[in-house]
């Protein structure tokens, strides 16, 4: 099989980028390429410089910064950040997801930019992340985001060169949403397609089987709904409450699944894989991020999703998949929601056809850029 290198978010405290990263390996593997991601230092000088990036290594030097994470969060956070952490470790090398670092890969046929915020100037300049500075010509981006990025923030950084450069440095591109199409448009000139993330491309099913479900409500027969957010959001007393009102009602436990939140009765720490069973055996689940909605997609959960400053990824998603009314502004609108279910007969149709039709412009663009390169 030919090689191929991943440019993306692969060493992030994130189930929803590991999962990404693993199911776009899987799809390349179907078009004859055995892919892994490419290592990067990441560039935060939008974002504090090298000091926001201290938590992420862990030295001798990181340790102060531990102790006043560990004073500030609690030693039950703390302590589950540690545990996830491994975990996420683990599953990289389990997977062998990570190659080499990408200025060194001189082994690879074709290099993938995506997908995630990898276009995404909000930490900083990271030309790599347009595959410049990588030694192979031959480029795709696939389901590349520019995430909050927008062309005002562009101009207000300066960074009008770099990215039309990056982008005419990619032979062929595909991205996640609207906006980071509008953005390639702009800049290029040119329409390109709007191909879905690859944890819906890829199809899961088989971690959530009929056999797999029984097992795992034997396993964990307590009735939950699952919180899905961040560690920092979704604490605020009105949320709280309104979700702690819907369980009650219902007879059911709160689980905070990818994040730790102390208000939740469980807060069990699983691999990305695992998410998918947890998800689909949930009664409803609460989320706030992009991920968190496209498991739920994937798992025919019934889901609720709150908007913050994701609208340019998270409501187009909603929108695109015919699931747009499950969008709230606010937990207190819970009950309205819940008593209108998604019907996943008809979201289901939408969900293979995208998956259809992402993976064949995937295909075509591959053996575009190999027959240039040919």
């Amino acid at each position: 099989m030919k090689k191929a290198g991943i440019i993306t978010h692969y060493n992030v405290h994130n189930h929803g980028a590991h999962l990404q990263l693993f199911a776009l390996i899987q799809e390349l593997k179907k078009l004859g390429y055995n892919a892994q991601a490419l290592q990067f230092q990441k560039n935060y000088d939008f974002m504090g410089g090298a000091a926001a990036g201290k938590k992420y290594n862990i030295s001798l030097r990181s340790i102060p910064t531990y102790l006043k994470y560990t004073v500030q969060n609690g030693v039950d956070r703390t302590a589950y950040n540690i545990k996830k952490r491994e975990i996420l470790s683990d599953f990289r090398k389990k997977n062998d997801v990570v190659g080499a670092y990408y200025s060194e890969a001189t082994d690879i046929d074709l290099v993938i930019i995506g997908s995630d915020e990898i276009f995404s100037i909000e930490a900083g300049p990271n030309p790599w992340y347009y595959g410049i500075g990588v030694p192979c010509k031959n480029q795709v981006s696939y389901a590349a985001s520019f995430g909050p990025t927008t062309l005002e923030m562009i101009n207000e950084h300066n960074m009008d060169a770099m990215v039309a450069a990056g982008i005419s440095n990619i032979k062929a591109i595909t991205v996640r949403d609207q906006n980071s199409a509008d953005i390639v448009k702009h800049f290029s000139g040119k329409n390109v397609p709007i191909v879905c993330d690859p944890v819906l491309l890829h199809d899961f099913s088989r971690l959530f089987s009929k056999e797999k479900v029984e097992r795992f409500r034997q396993a964990h027969p307590e009735k939950y709904c699952i919180v899905y957010s961040y560690d920092y959001n979704m604490n605020d007393d009105t949320t709280v409450s309104a979700i702690r009102k819907y369980a009650v009602k219902r007879g059911l436990k709160v689980y905070s699944l990818g994040y730790f939140h102390k208000w939740c009765d469980k807060n069990p720490n699983v691999s990305p894989l695992e998410l998918f069973l947890w998800f689909r055996c949930a009664d409803m689940v609460f989320t706030d991020t992009f991920h968190g909605s496209v498991i739920s997609l994937s798992t025919e959960a019934q889901f609720i999703s709150l908007i913050r400053n994701n609208q340019n990824k998270l409501a187009f998603l909603l929108k695109q998949y015919g699931v747009a009314e499950r969008i709230v502004n606010d937990f207190a609108k819970i009950e309205e929601k819940a008593n209108s279910p998604i019907d996943y007969t008809i979201v289901e149709i939408t969900v293979q056809q995208i998956r259809e039709r992402s993976f064949r412009v995937l295909k075509e663009f591959i053996e575009q850029v190999k027959d240039a390169k040919d």
